[in-house]
């Protein structure tokens, strides 16, 4: 192995401009010479081009890749040498490591579609699964080398729909935007970038006219839903909207940014650079926040809250009523799952949310996973404003209950225990649906078959009494139906 190569080891990963630097410097040679050593190094060398500034390769040693340090020093080469890709990556890191696909672009300052001088955020994409520090599964970009909290992921993407959702309500109801014409996340196009909500604005001090038609103004916003942020976090908001004035001078448009942070440096970066900062203490009040972060709090330890400190969740609940946190957002449906398992959280002996099993190369997500001394109940919750179709019975009965049965057969805890497969729908089930599940209920021995609508979910509260539960259901379903 020649100096240059051990060098390239040791720094992990590193760019061609610090190997001429360091060829230049330590082996005393000329920055030609260093650039031809550069091309013939061996196939131990890894070299990726096109993806940083001035025409610089990313090189490594390929057997350190994805080793301790790799992704680290990875994301700094690419914060000096290739900021669209750093600012990539940074998102996913402030979002816990995974951000659904239609949303990812908002935290970018890569547009959307061509334009001159910027890689569009598709080809930015394919540059870091090559450099394999981003993944795809189905529906989220994940950041490869970030151990993802799946339930604080899912916690934070919640309240950022609902704050979202709460922010439209808000800028529609005090005439800031027309009414029903905001777009949202991939729906948006403004100047070619992305953001979390565009609508036009024909606010007489705003808007423009020109042969007497009137030209809207546009409000732009991010919701960045994270107290942690710092300046170097919003820089990417700062650097969009720039880019969009360069290209387009005659952009006519407010912007927000709706955070949760208090930080001083952050504020003053955002109100030097013209941007209005919405912080969701001011534009809905400090018990709003504070009820936001309560939703985290739970998602994030829901089976010990249900079956140890079920109060703390109804007080979660009523404020959640109070705020109206849940009145733009089908916030009760998210949460139905988590009502079931308050009903089986007062009765178990164990249970968990979300439990996902694997059986024969196969997988399944069970909402709720009871287990109780003579038997276990798997519960699946829909929390639906409408009713459940024949189909979807159908996929349940032969796909989901079979492939979960199987898991715990297989399972020395559970295979001599009574397995019960439950499915709870606020919005109850079409004629031909429950007539099946009637029908496979009365059929089926090995194993026992329940479907509740609201009227049965009542029904059973009151036989367990379970009087919490009762009233969650007549007061947070019935009245929606």
């Amino acid at each position: 192995m020649t100096k240059l190569e051990q060098y390239i080891k040791n720094e992990i990963v590193v760019s061609s401009a610090e190997v001429v630097d360091y060829c230049v410097n330590i082996l005393g040679i000329t920055q030609s010479n260093a650039r031809k050593r550069i091309s013939r190094l061996s196939e131990t060398i890894g070299k990726v081009k096109g993806i940083c500034s001035d025409k610089k390769s990313i090189l490594y040693y390929k057997d350190n890749w994805g080793k301790e340090n790799y992704f680290e020093k990875l994301e700094k080469l690419l914060q000096k040498h290739a900021k669209q890709h750093y600012y990539v990556i940074n998102a996913l890191r402030l979002h816990y490591g995974v951000i659904e696909k239609e949303k990812l672009a908002t935290y970018t300052v890569s547009p959307i579609k061509f334009t001159k001088g910027h890689k569009p955020f598709e080809s930015v994409i394919d540059d870091l699964l090559k450099l394999k520090i981003v993944r795809i599964d189905d529906s989220d970009y994940i950041l490869s080398e970030y151990i993802c909290s799946e339930r604080k992921e899912k916690a934070f993407k919640l309240i950022n729909r609902i704050t979202l959702n709460h922010f439209h309500e808000w800028a529609r109801n005090i005439g800031l935007i027309s009414y029903d014409s905001a777009k949202f996340d991939s729906d948006t196009d403004f100047s070619r970038y992305q953001f979390s909500m565009v609508a036009p604005s024909y606010i007489k001090s705003l808007a423009s006219k020109s042969k007497d038609k009137f030209i809207p103004a546009f409000v732009v916003a991010d919701v960045f839903i994270n107290n942690n942020i710092n300046e170097n976090d919003v820089n990417y908001f700062i650097k969009k909207l720039e880019n969009i004035s360069m290209q387009n001078q005659k952009a006519n448009f407010i912007s927000f940014l709706i955070i949760t942070s208090h930080k001083k440096e952050v504020y003053k970066l955002l109100k030097s650079n013209g941007i209005i900062i919405g912080n969701t203490d001011e534009l809905f009040g400090k018990k709003y926040t504070e009820t936001l972060f309560g939703i985290v709090n739970f998602l994030e330890n829901s089976e010990v809250i249900l079956m140890k400190n079920s109060d703390s969740y109804i007080k979660l609940l009523n404020n959640i009523e109070k705020f109206a946190i849940g009145k733009t957002y089908n916030l009760k449906g998210d949460l139905f799952e988590f009502n079931v398992g308050y009903f089986h959280g007062q009765l178990c002996q164990n249970m968990e949310i979300s439990k996902k099993v694997y059986y024969d190369g196969k997988n399944k997500e069970i909402d709720i996973y009871a287990v109780y001394q003579e038997k276990v109940v798997f519960a699946e919750c829909k929390g639906y404003n409408h009713k459940i179709d024949i189909e979807y019975v159908e996929k349940w009965l032969s796909e989901t209950v079979p492939l979960i049965r199987k898991w715990a057969l297989g399972c020395d805890s559970l295979k001599d225990k009574n397995m019960e497969f439950e499915l709870w729908c606020t919005g109850g089930f079409e004629d031909e649906s429950m007539e099946t599940l009637r029908v496979i209920k009365e059929r089926t021995k090995k194993y026992t078959i329940n479907f509740l609508g609201l009227d049965d979910m009542i029904k059973v509260a009151r036989d367990k009494n379970i009087k919490h539960f009762e009233k969650i259901i007549k007061d947070y379903y019935i009245k929606e139906v």
